[in-house]
């Protein structure tokens, strides 16, 4: 991002969406100010909010928003005029970041159709330059031969190809053994369901990349119309998808990095929302956000506070 101000094309939907983008957008503020970074946040509607208030499920306003913005951040899911907005841009490939425990974390990379995958592999081994320099290919055949010329132009980057069969058993039982996991779009669906399926401090969030134009990142649906209005859904997902914003929107990586890490840290000792308990009385989705903006320091990767630079 240059030292201009970015914009963010905040669209949410119904349910429990006015919440998560409010947990969302105090998030971007709070990291965007200790990294120094200038965002601008335009909100629209979309879906059935913007059916209630307009007629229309993806009024013109809403569509010039998103054009005219670096990144979309979309709270809503599950809403069906999701579909319509991403008819408008020019998206390429997904990129699932899936983080459990204080430290694990890691992203698949799929493309959306057959004739981008050169271009889902590019960005695949881009993002490992950027983390531990291992991708694991995950396919057969044609898939294989793709990524081998691929990597010919990444030659320090280890690759490890794995056929579907032996990385649908690691994908359920080892996922922390992976950093960047490039597949391919027929067993895409399967190995991104088996790696971020619930669980205890696992949260999982989706970037769809664009070639030209603003990328959009979404969090994974939450079913959470039941409890909308309540101010307890659980944000996780919500904060992860802002913190790949931050680095495949903006081109901000450290400063998606101290969010996704205080996401984690907050996940594995924080207060824990309803969702996350069996019994007792739990977290406010408020509360929650607080403890990822109170951890900033702690997972901010500088030498004064980064644990992890001793």
């Amino acid at each position: 991002m240059s030292s201009n101000k970015a914009t963010i094309a905040c669209l949410t939907g119904a349910g429990t969406a006015p919440e998560l983008m409010a947990e969302a957008v105090r998030a971007l503020d709070a990291v965007a100010r200790l990294h120094g970074l200038s965002l601008d946040e335009v909100h629209a509607s979309f879906g059935a909010a913007a059916v209630a208030r307009g007629g229309q499920a993806f009024p013109a306003t809403t569509r010039d928003a998103v054009l005219a913005s670096d990144a979309v951040l979309v709270a809503g899911a599950e809403e069906p005029a999701l579909n319509e907005v991403m008819a408008e841009l020019d998206l390429r490939a997904r990129v699932t970041r899936v983080r459990f425990g204080h430290d694990d974390d890691v992203a698949l990379v799929a493309p959306l159709d057959e004739s981008s995958s050169e271009w889902a592999l590019e960005r695949a081994f881009e993002l490992a330059e950027r983390r531990r320099l291992r991708v694991a290919s995950v396919g057969d055949g044609d898939w294989i031969a793709l990524a081998d010329s691929v990597a010919e132009r990444y030659d320090h980057v280890h690759v490890e190809h794995l056929s579907p069969r032996m990385a649908l058993p690691l994908a359920a039982f080892q996922a922390g053994r992976f950093d960047v996991v490039a597949v391919a779009p027929a067993w895409a669906e399967a190995v991104v369901e088996i790696v971020a399926a619930p669980a205890a401090a696992r949260v999982a969030a989706h970037a769809l990349l664009a070639e030209h134009g603003p990328s959009l990142c979404v969090p994974s649906p939450d079913g959470g119309f039941a409890i909308a209005g309540h101010g307890i859904v659980n944000p996780s997902s919500m904060l992860l998808a802002a913190a790949l914003v931050l680095e495949h929107g903006l081109g901000e990586p450290a400063a998606a990095a101290t969010l996704a890490g205080a996401v984690s840290a907050a996940l594995v000792d924080g207060p824990q929302t309803p969702d996350l308990l069996r019994r007792g009385v739990g977290a406010t989705s408020r509360e929650f956000t607080a403890r990822v903006v109170d951890g900033f320091q702690l997972s901010l990767r500088n030498a004064e506070f980064w644990a992890g630079a001793a």
